[in-house]
């Protein structure tokens, strides 16, 4: 196989995007460690929460369902597989498993736990979905780079060439604007991520369920958007509009400091606010 040459600045671009999405992550956890807005428990709490629900249970679940020519052909109809499967089913795993974090808080809910199990959840998702993809592609460029090298050893050793130059087109067309539209994303993500666990912690901590449901709400819309969205006007525009979300969901948790931690039926909203929805 002849060496594959990237002069789009590919490598350069996954190089910063790994940075931003593994590296980073943990700069941050540590310096509001530190800083003592955030504690090691509700934190870890939320990391265990989207490890088991996605990673444990929705992902190797759908990629069962995969093989069945069933769910293939449901997956052909692209708006309603992007509703119930790419939003509602997230939807459904992550806020329960959000709840199942709060009730086990139950008798320590506050703001602080609330902002440690979101940003646990939030980064979790960002250090192993967005991260990982990050390095691996890394990784191939080098080894499609140098086809004699350690990495072309170690992992397209024996592997399809059609499947290789497969990779390699990828590769090559991933331009670093699509590389930053896809961190700009992972910021969205986080945003909605804290949103979802207020949501939910206000229901456990206040006892009102109707706040738990616009949490799978909006995880479900804001997930549906997502996809829609590309498909109707590009990821440009899409990427504006669930960054747009991401802020509103942003400025919700932030204004929460200020009644989260009140005695129940204190200053709280009596209602949870509809913000626009609609990425795991």
């Amino acid at each position: 196989m002849d060496p594959v040459v990237f002069s789009g600045g590919q490598p350069a671009a996954f190089g910063v995007a790994a940075f931003c999405t593994v590296v980073l992550p943990v700069i941050l956890l540590i310096v509001l460690g530190v800083m003592k807005k955030i504690s090691a428990g509700p934190l870890f709490l939320g990391f265990a929460s989207f490890f088991v629900s996605q990673m444990v249970l929705r992902i190797p679940l759908l990629q069962v369902l995969g093989g069945q020519s069933w769910f293939q052909s449901f997956a052909a109809h692209t708006a309603v597989y992007a509703l119930v499967v790419g939003g509602f089913t997230a939807g459904l795993f992550e806020e329960t498993a959000r709840l199942a974090g709060a009730a086990v808080l139950k008798k320590k809910l506050s703001y602080k736990s609330m902002l440690s199990f979101g940003l646990g959840h939030g980064l979790c998702e960002v250090i192993l979905i967005a991260g990982m993809s990050q390095v691996n592609n890394l990784i191939l460029c080098a080894a499609l780079a140098d086809p004699q090298g350690a990495a072309a050893t170690a992992f397209l050793s024996g592997a399809d060439p059609a499947v290789v130059q497969a990779v390699a087109a990828q590769l090559t067309a991933a331009t670093p604007a699509l590389v930053g539209l896809a961190l700009v994303e992972r910021v969205s993500a986080v945003l909605y991520h804290l949103f979802g666990t207020c949501l939910v912690f206000t229901a456990v901590k206040r006892g009102k369920p109707l706040y738990y449901a616009g949490a799978l709400l909006a995880h479900t819309l804001f997930n549906f958007l997502a996809v829609m969205l590309n498909a109707w006007v590009g990821p440009w525009i899409m990427e504006a509009v669930l960054l747009a979300a991401g802020v509103c969901f942003g400025l919700y948790v932030w204004r929460a400091r200020r009644w989260f931690d009140a005695p129940c039926g204190a200053g709280a909203p009596t209602a949870p606010q509809a913000l626009p929805g609609g990425t795991e």
